[in-house]
């Protein structure tokens, strides 16, 4: 952790840059001015102008750096292909990426793009801030259509912008960027992939070109290494090895077919998270797959999925849609009865399968399918229960991560509403001419909102139940000791939300669980509950995911244990080889005592060695490899070997006692 600097203060007509001192300029990247991150070039007007260094080894200073080497990649490609048109590079949460309109590139090519990226670096360029008029703009990228969409979809026509230049390269972006190119000091170029032009697949094919930047050589090193280890822990490559899933891209293209194996861990997830349930007080329901598309008007997921929803008509005129969320049901079933105030809160939970269209190039293993199945739960409140139950939920959290991982390090951010952007929610609204409150998301209107009751136009926002959801989320991670980040713009569009995230054994955050409060959805639906007065009350709903969803829960079990799941999750617990086909009776009797105990256990009685067979297991890594042999059969024991390939003798009903045990407790680590 970086240590805060005292802020600098910049004289009168000087730049930020001038004003840092000199022994801190290779750390300092930009600055933060009233809030807003600037370049080091801006010069002060009239007036001294106090300013905190961005560092370039802090989030934001990571970020600025990773924009710039974009920059420096899109500069290198064009140097290297002239024909070559760059259209846009963002930061990444750990390098950055390119999109250029371009022939494919082979990995050879990726190392002398990279090689002129290092020639450029030392060059150290001034990377220069100009801000231009929209007419200029079109000029200096008037051989480039995709910065011409820009410029015309951002920039008013009388209106101004920026680009920056670094020697003979210039691009239209709003920064800022680091000083020049020879802050970019630890740099690898990663992968290449194709996409589309504004991700829309009848548009223009582009290569996207992969990278990552570091403050330093050694942080850039630890990154690439951590990179190969993952890549070892591929979860497609584990489920190959190991024989847990099917990807068909002819019968169903970004849908996961399990196999018995792979269904073995998703049933121990789902039995475990349904005893979770039933601990806190969560009732089991079951939702069907297709809706009429009228739920998801009323719901508001239309308007903001229906472009990755799954959609048709039928003959007689009906249209349908398979559903991407599972809420609309839960509310259905919550319909059926009319509540008292004491019978609150009620709580369902389901293994929900649910379905969204994911562009083909978007599409990858298990993170990122067409189908996946949410331990979804929804809670349908009083106002004065929210916190209450969102401590509930935070305990299940815990409670669930704790058995699950060894020595978990979870994090919690909190998402809220981006009050200067309301238009992408579902908030209330106050006419200004007759007193009406209603609940609307004005992104999805093509035109102006109106009153429902008279017409006018002149409505306000009212945040006063986003303001109640949010302080509530608040207090209950205040109440329980947890710390938090909070990031405004990234609440639900229905309400604020906390996500939880786990660090695996390589050190990457995972988000899982997502907790969200809803007031608008239980109006939309006309949902009430008859109050302590006898007048009827709109609950609150809340949404919950603790995995999040169970493909992605088990990429990052199989990744995080390398596929050495602990044995309970293990879809192979005992393998059993005798030493020779004459050792086959005693094999079976063990297996019949294992098998007697719910343990999942198979014998090899193949004509192969020992030693292959022992080797040919490995990749489907069973918890156990029980070898049996004369001296098993004579003394009523079994020789096992765990998967550090330790060996220890035990009696044979010892052993089933004591993997029973570790199986039932969940426990991570083996026996021995």
């Amino acid at each position: 952790m970086v240590k805060e600097e005292n802020a600098i203060i910049a004289a009168k007509g000087k730049s930020l840059l001038e004003s840092v001192p000199e022994k801190m300029r290779p750390r300092v990247v930009a600055a933060e001015v009233d809030g807003k991150i600037v370049d080091l070039s801006t010069v002060t007007n009239d007036r001294p102008v106090r300013f905190k260094p961005v560092y370039i080894d802090s989030p934001h200073g990571l970020e600025i750096l990773r924009h710039s080497a974009a920059h420096l990649l899109a500069q290198a490609v064009t140097e290297l292909y002239p024909s070559a048109r760059p259209n846009a590079g963002p930061p990444t949460e750990d390098g950055f990426y390119y999109d250029i309109q371009m022939d494919p590139i082979s990995s050879d090519e990726l190392a002398a793009i990279e090689k002129r990226m290092l020639e450029i670096v030392k060059k150290d360029l001034p990377i220069e801030r100009l801000v231009l008029p929209r007419k200029e703009l079109e000029e200096l990228f008037s051989s480039n259509i995709f910065k011409l969409d820009k410029i015309r979809s951002k920039v008013a026509e009388e209106g101004s912008s920026t680009a920056y230049r670094q020697g003979e390269f210039t691009d239209f972006c709003t920064g800022p960027h680091v000083p020049s190119t020879g802050y970019i000091r630890a740099l690898k170029l990663l992968s290449t992939a194709s996409t589309h032009y504004l991700g829309d697949e009848n548009r223009e094919k582009m290569v996207r070109i992969y990278g990552t930047a570091f403050p330093d050589e050694k942080s850039l090193k630890n990154y690439l290494n951590m990179r190969e280890e993952a890549l070892k822990r591929d979860h497609r490559k584990i489920g190959q090895e190991m024989d847990l899933f099917v990807f068909n891209s002819e019968r169903g293209p970004g849908f996961p077919f399990y196999t018995p194996n792979g269904q073995i861990i998703r049933n121990e997830l789902m039995s475990f998270m349904r005893k979770i349930n039933e601990k806190y007080g969560w009732v089991e329901v079951w939702t069907p797959h297709i809706y009429k598309d009228t739920i998801w008007k009323q719901s508001g997921h239309y308007a903001k999925y229906k472009a990755n929803m799954y959609t048709f008509t039928l003959p007689d005129g009906d249209s349908y849609g398979v559903k991407p969320m599972n809420c609309p049901g839960h509310i259905t079933i919550f319909e059926r009865n009319l509540y008292s105030y004491r019978d609150l809160p009620v709580r369902y939970f389901e293994a929900g399968t649910v379905y969204r269209y994911e562009k083909s190039g978007e599409v990858g293993g298990l993170t990122r399918p067409r189908a996946f199945t949410i331990d979804d739960g929804h809670g349908f409140m009083r106002i004065d229960q929210i916190v209450e139950e969102i401590e509930k939920v935070l305990a299940m959290v815990k409670e669930v991560f704790q058995t699950v991982f060894s020595n978990p390090v979870i994090t919690y951010d909190l998402s809220v509403i981006d009050k200067e952007n309301y238009q992408n929610y579902l908030i209330s609204y106050v006419c200004r001419e007759c007193g009406t409150v209603t609940d609307m998301r004005k992104a999805a209107s093509d035109s102006d909102i109106v009153c429902p009751n008279c017409g006018s136009k002149s409505l306000d926002p009212d945040f006063s139940r986003w303001d109640q959801a949010t302080e509530a989320l608040r207090e209950a991670l205040k109440r329980n000791g947890i710390s938090y980040q909070e990031f405004p713009g990234e609440a639900a569009f229905y309400g604020p939300k906390i996500d939880v995230h786990v660090k695996d054994a390589i050190g990457r955050n995972w988000q899982l669980s997502t907790i969200q409060i809803d007031f608008f959805m239980p109006g939309n639906f006309g949902l009430n509950y008859v109050n302590s007065s006898g007048k009827k009350e709109t609950p609150v709903m809340l949404h919950r995911a603790i995995y999040g969803s169970y493909e992605r829960f088990m990429v990052i079990l199989l990744e995080s244990y390398a596929g050495k799941l602990p044995t309970w999750l293990a879809p192979l617990q005992c393998y059993i080889v005798p030493v020779t086909e004459e050792f086959s009776d005693y094999a079976y009797t063990v297996r019949d005592k294992l098998q007697a105990r719910g343990i999942r256990t198979q014998v090899d009685n193949s004509s192969e060695t020992l030693s292959k067979k022992v080797r040919s297991i490995r990749p489907k890594r069973p918890a156990y490899v029980v070898v049996v042999g004369k001296n098993e059969v004579d003394g009523k024991t079994v020789s096992v070997r765990n998967r550090a390939d330790k060996q220890k003798e035990f009696n044979l009903d010892e052993f089933v006692d004591l993997i029973g045990e570790e199986i039932s407790e969940k426990k991570i680590s083996q026996i021995f």
